[in-house]
C-alpha cells in the first residue's frame, strides 16, 4: 500500500482563506493520506506567552487574548465546517478557552509552570485545528477524521529526556492508523505532541510538527512526506541578503541537514532523521503555489550540475579562543573545553584548532558567550593562574557562513574560489572549518560583512542559474535524444506507443525533455507533449530540420543546457554517427546516464575509452550500448549474464552487420554488388555513409566494442580488417560512391560463383579471441549456422568454458531503425528499472 503524509504549518492555516486552500490541496488526492497540522498561525506563540505571563503573575491582558483566540477559531467553524459539526466544535472551542483560563489561574497561584502543564497549554491550538480541518473536509463529502497524536506517537525516557518509542509507536500506527487509511479515511492529526509513559500529553520540542510528520511517515513506511509551508522550497541563500536566490530543486539528506543546522529556518535538522533509514523522500512545497515542484530531499539525489547547492548563514555569533603555549602536547585540553560547554548546555556551531595545539577556537551564540567564558575560566582555573593558558578571548558580532554541496567532494578549487571571492570584497576570514566529507566549508566573518559575502559567493558559484525541477515520480527517467534521424524518430514513436504500458505495468515514465539534430536543439524540462512530438516528427518526415521550429536553440546551447540543468534521473541518448566522446563525457560530468547506439565514441583510443567508464563508475552512472553491436539483438546482455555466472569466453564468431548480411544474400539471389548496395542504402540499412559498412569499419568497431567489453585492451589498429571495395573508389558523396562500385561487380560475382561451387557462401565474419581479432569476407559452409543466415539477420556464436563443444548462438534481426530503436529503448528501461533502488 502506498501511504503519504502531508504537514501544514501555522502560516498555511492562518485564516479561512488559507484553510480553504489547504482543504483544496487535500481534496486533490485524499487516498491513504495522513495530514499533520500545526495550530493556526501565531496561536502556539500566544499560548506560550500567556503561560509565561501567568507564572509571573501578569494576567492583565489574558482575557482579551483568549477571547481573540476564541473568535479566530469560531470564525473558521461558522464559515467552513460541516453544518452538523458546527455546534459541537463551537462548544469544544469554548471549553478549551475556559480550561486554559483555569490553568493560568492555577499557574499564577502556584507560581510554577511544569513541563506537563506547559505541554497541555501550548498543544491546545494543534488539537483544535485538527478537529476543525477534519470537519472542513467532511463538508465536501470527504471521509476525514480527527485522530489524536497521543494515540500514535508514544514517548519514553532516554538519557533523561522524552523521545519517541519507535517500537510502541509502530504498533499503534499499525493497529490504529493503517486500518483507517485502508478503509478510505483521511486521518487529520495534531502535530507537535506525543504521549508520555504516564499518559500525559508532552510536546516534541523545536520543529515539533515537522518532526511529527516525518515520524509518522517512517512508522507508515510512506512513499513521501510533504511539508507544506509559505515558501517555494529551500533557497540557494537568504533572500533578505541575496536578491536573485533560486529554489534548490533537490538536496541529499546530508546537504539538507547541514543547511538546516546552519540556519535554514524552513527545516529543523531533527525532522529529517526519521526518514533516512528507509530512504523516504521529503518534499517541501508552497501551500499557496502547489503547482511548483518545491525542494525534494532524499538519499538517492545525485550531486547535480552544481558542486555547491546553497549558502546559509548564522548571525549573532561569538568566537571564543582558548590560547596558550602551555596547551601544546597536553592531552585532554579539547575534551575539557567542550566538556565545560556541555555542562552549561551551550551549543557549539564550529570548531577549529591550530596544528601547534596552542589554541582552540570555537563559535557559540553571542548571548551565551559570557557564560561560555566563565565556564572555561572555572574549568581552567589552574592553567590560567600558572600562565599555561594566556587568555580566553571573545570576538563578538560574528557570523558563520556555510557553503554546502554534495558535489564539492572531488571538485578541485571550491575552497580556493570561496576565499578568493571573499578576498576581492576586502572581507577578512576569521576562521574556517571543513570536514573530511567535503560537504560543508564554513567561514567565520564579521557580521556586518554577511550580506556582501553571501552575494559574492552566490555569484561565484552561479547559484542564480539553478533551475527548478518539475514534479516527478520515482520511476521517471528524462530522455535527452541526440540524433533525430530514422532511429531517433522511430525511438520516439516506440516510446509514445508504449508509454501507457510503461506507466501502468512497470511503473516507469520516460518524458522526452530534449530533441537534437544536426541543426538545432529543442528543450522542455517538463517533457514534450504527444502533440509537440507529433509536430516534430511531421517536420522531419517533410525533410526539414529542427531549426525550422519556434523555440529551437543553437547547438552551442546544448553544453550550456547540460551545465545549468539538473535532472533527477536523466539519460543522454546518442543516436548520431559523429565523434561524440567529449559530449558524452560532459553528459556524465553533469550526472546523466548514457545510452549509445553510436559506435564511434566507444572506438576511441583505449585510454580515453576507459576514462569514460571510470568517470561513469565514479559518479554511479551507467553507460549502456547494446545497440552498438547487435542492434536489437541481446549480444552484450548475454555476455553480461555469462560473466555474472562465472563463465569464461574463449571465442566469438559472428556476422555482426545486418547491412552486409543483406548484401550477401541479395547477391546469392542474383543481384549485382552495386545494385545490392543501392537497395540497402535506400532502405536505410546502411550507415549514413555506406563506406562505414563496406570498408568493414562498422563491423570492426563492433568487434572492438565486444573485445573491450571482455576487457581485451586493444585499439582499432590491432584488428585485421578487410574492405569490400578498393580505396580508389571511395567518395564522400554516397550516390557517386555507389555508382563507382559497378567497377567491381564482375570480380565479386566470380567470388560468389567459386564459393557456390564448393557448397559455400560468402559471409562477412568477425572473429574474436584473446589472441586475435579479425574482420573480413569468408566462404562458410552453406549449411552452417552462418551459412543459413538470410537478409539482415545477425548471428553471434559464443564459445565459452561451459559452452565449448556446442557454442551458444544468438540470432536475430541486425539492421533497421525498428530493431535498433528497440535495443536503445531496452537500455533506457534497464537504467530506469535499476534506479528504483537508488540513483
Amino acid at each position: 500500500m502506498a501511504y503519504r503524509v502531508f504537514k501544514f504549518g501555522g502560516s498555511s492555516l492562518a485564516d479561512t482563506a488559507c484553510i480553504s486552500q489547504v482543504a483544496e490541496i487535500i481534496r486533490q488526492d485524499p487516498n491513504r493520506l495522513t495530514v499533520v497540522v500545526s495550530a493556526m498561525g501565531g496561536v502556539t506563540d500566544a499560548l506560550d506567552s500567556l503561560a509565561q505571563q501567568a507564572v509571573q503573575g501578569n494576567r492583565s491582558n489574558e482575557k482579551q487574548q483568549l477571547e481573540t483566540l476564541r473568535q479566530r477559531h469560531q470564525g473558521v467553524i461558522q464559515e467552513l465546517t460541516a453544518p452538523e459539526d458546527k455546534e459541537t466544535l463551537a462548544g469544544d472551542v469554548d471549553r478549551v478557552i475556559a480550561e486554559l483560563a483555569t490553568i493560568f489561574s492555577s499557574v499564577e497561584t502556584l507560581g510554577e509552570l511544569t513541563a506537563k502543564v506547559h505541554a497541555r497549554v501550548v498543544s491546545s491550538g494543534e488539537r483544535m485545528m485538527a478537529s476543525i480541518l477534519a470537519s472542513v473536509l467532511r463538508s465536501d463529502k470527504l471521509d476525514a477524521q480527527f485522530l489524536d497524536a497521543t494515540e500514535l506517537i508514544k514517548l519514553h525516557k532516554e538519557l533523561g529526556s522524552l523521545v519517541p518509542n519507535h517500537e510502541k509507536s509502530i504498533q499503534q500506527v499499525q493497529s490504529v492508523l493503517i486500518p483507517r487509511l485502508n478503509q478510505g479515511q483521511t486521518a487529520i492529526i495534531p502535530g507537535f505532541i506525543g504521549e508520555s509513559p504516564d499518559g500525559d500529553v508532552m510536546t516534541l520540542g523545536r520543529g515539533g510538527s515537522d518532526y511529527s510528520a516525518t515520524l509518522l511517515g517512517s512508522f507508515l513506511k510512506a512513499d513521501t512526506v510533504t511539508l507544506y509551508k509559505e515558501v517555494d522550497g529551500l533557497l540557494t541563500a537568504d533572500p533578505r541578503y541575496v536578491p536573485n536566490t533560486r529554489v534548490v530543486p533537490e538536496l541529499h539528506y546530508r546537504e539538507a541537514a547541514e543547511l538546516a543546522y546552519y540556519g535554514a529556518k524552513v527545516l529543523h535538522p531533527r525532522a529529517i532523521i526519521p526518514l533516512i533509514p528507509q530512504g523516504i523522500p521529503l518534499i517541501i512545497k508552497n501551500t499557496f503555489k502547489p503547482a511548483l515542484s518545491g525542494t525534494l530531499i532524499a538519499g538517492d539525489v545525485s550531486p547535480g550540475a552544481y558542486p555547491v547547492k546553497a549558502l546559509t548563514a548564522v548571525s549573532r555569533q561569538a568566537m571564543i579562543s582558548v590560547e596558550g603555549n602551555g596547551m601544546m602536547g597536553v592531552p585532554g585540553m579539547a575534551a575539557r573545553t567542550f566538556g565545560a560547554m556541555a555542562q552549561e548546555d551551550i551549543s557549539v556551531s564550529l570548531i577549529t584548532q591550530a596544528s601547534s595545539e596552542s589554541s582552540i577556537c570555537f563559535v557559540v551564540p553571542q548571548k551565551e558567550a559570557q557564560g561560555a567564558r566563565e565556564a572555561l575560566e572555572r574549568a581552567f582555573k589552574y592553567e590560567i593562574e600558572f600562565r599555561l593558558i594566556d587568555e580566553i578571548k571573545i570576538k563578538r558580532d560574528q557570523c558563520v557562513i556555510a557553503i554546502v554541496g554534495l558535489g564539492m567532494s572531488g571538485t578541485h578549487g571550491i575552497a580556493a574560489r570561496a576565499f578568493q571571492c571573499i578576498h576581492h570584497k576586502e572581507i577578512n576570514v576569521n576562521a574556517i572549518a571543513q570536514g573530511s566529507s567535503e560537504l560543508n566549508i564554513s567561514v567565520v566573518i564579521e557580521e556586518n560583512q554577511m550580506g556582501p559575502a553571501l552575494r559574492a559567493l552566490h555569484r561565484e558559484y552561479r547559484l542564480n542559474r539553478i533551475k527548478a525541477l518539475h514534479q516527478r515520480d520515482s520511476g521517471e527517467v528524462n530522455l535527452l535524444i541526440h540524433g533525430f534521424g530514422q532511429i531517433g524518430q522511430t525511438l520516439v514513436r516506440q516510446i509514445e506507443g508504449q508509454k501507457d504500458y510503461f506507466r501502468d505495468k512497470i511503473k516507469i515514465k520516460t518524458p522526452i525533455v530534449s530533441l537534437i539534430d544536426s541543426s538545432a536543439c529543442l528543450f522542455n524540462d517538463h517533457g514534450f507533449s504527444s502533440e509537440e512530438l507529433s509536430n516534430v516528427l511531421k517536420l522531419k518526415e517533410a525533410g526539414k530540420k529542427i531549426n525550422a521550429l519556434d523555440g529551437a536553440q543553437s547547438l552551442k546551447f546544448l553544453r550550456k543546457h547540460l551545465e545549468e540543468t539538473t535532472y533527477h534521473k536523466g539519460v543522454f541518448v546518442d543516436l548520431t554517427a559523429a565523434e561524440t566522446d567529449e559530449l558524452i563525457r560532459e553528459a556524465l560530468h553533469h550526472n546523466l546516464h548514457v545510452v549509445v547506439a553510436n559506435k564511434k565514441p566507444l572506438s576511441i583510443p583505449y585510454e580515453r575509452y576507459q576514462a569514460l567508464f571510470d568517470l561513469a563508475h565514479e559518479k554511479g552512472l551507467f553507460i549502456r550500448y547494446e545497440a552498438t553491436v547487435g542492434a536489437g539483438l541481446p549480444v552484450l546482455d548475454t555476455l553480461e549474464k555469462l560473466s555474472e555466472a562465472g563463465d569464461d569466453v574463449y571465442e566469438i564468431l559472428g556476422c555482426l552487420s545486418g547491412t552486409l548480411g543483406y548484401l550477401m544474400t541479395q547477391m546469392e539471389d542474383g543481384a549485382l554488388f552495386s545494385e545490392a548496395v543501392r537497395i540497402a542504402y535506400e532502405k536505410g540499412y546502411t550507415e549514413p555513409d555506406p563506406r562505414d559498412d563496406l570498408s568493414g569499419m562498422d563491423v570492426a568497431r563492433k568487434a572492438l566494442i565486444l573485445a573491450r567489453t571482455l576487457d581485451i585492451r586493444i585499439n582499432m589498429e590491432d584488428i585485421q580488417l578487410e574492405s569490400l571495395y578498393p580505396e580508389h573508389l571511395s567518395h564522400d558523396d554516397p550516390q557517386i560512391f555507389i555508382e563507382s562500385l559497378k567497377e567491381i561487380d564482375d570480380e565479386v560475382c566470380k567470388k560468389i560463383a567459386t564459393a557456390k561451387a564448393e557448397g559455400k557462401v560468402l559471409r562477412y565474419v568477425a572473429r574474436l579471441s584473446r589472441e586475435e581479432v579479425s574482420v573480413g569476407v569468408e566462404a562458410v559452409d552453406a549449411q552452417s549456422p552462418l551459412g543459413r543466415l538470410r537478409g539482415t539477420a545477425n548471428q553471434v556464436s559464443i564459445r565459452t568454458r561451459r559452452y565449448n563443444g556446442n557454442p551458444l548462438i544468438v540470432t536475430g534481426p541486425g539492421a533497421g531503425a525498428d530493431v535498433t530503436a528497440a535495443g536503445v529503448l531496452n537500455d533506457v528501461i534497464a537504467i530506469a528499472a535499476s534506479q528504483e533502488r537508488g540513483y
